[in-house]
């Protein structure tokens, strides 16, 4: 199942982070944990928004929501975004460290124009 709305899926996503608690990847992965554990409370403070939806969509919605175990196209929504969520906060936190890289380059005596010069001929963006 590719939509987190149940517990067996996100319990695989928990597990999924867990590492060493003594190094800092081990460190990063265990606040995620918690960050996701947050996210499996079912008391967590919810806010009305108001979105235009095609109608055909929300038809669609309705039709699959049973079909996924959902009680209506409201709570598929919901998971169609806290996965689309997930996916992109995974990409981003696997994104590299520019900043720190190019801290690491200058202490090795590379001078910093340089360090960004480079940056820029490889079409990355390096704010510092």
């Amino acid at each position: 199942m590719s939509i987190v709305c149940g517990f067996r899926v996100a319990q695989a996503s928990i597990t999924h982070y867990f590492g060493p608690k003594s190094d800092k990847a081990g460190a990063k992965k265990i606040m995620k944990i918690d960050k996701l554990k947050a996210r499996l409370q079912k008391n967590r403070p919810m806010i009305t928004i108001t979105l235009r939806i095609p109608e055909d969509v929300v038809e669609d919605l309705k039709r699959v929501a049973p079909f996924k175990g959902l009680s209506g196209y409201q709570p598929l929504i919901r998971a169609y975004v806290g996965q689309g969520l997930r996916d992109d906060l995974a990409t981003l936190d696997a994104q590299p460290d520019f900043a720190k890289l190019a801290d690491v380059l200058e202490k090795q005596g590379i001078k910093r124009s340089a360090i960004q010069k480079a940056f820029a001929q490889a079409g990355m963006s390096l704010a510092i």
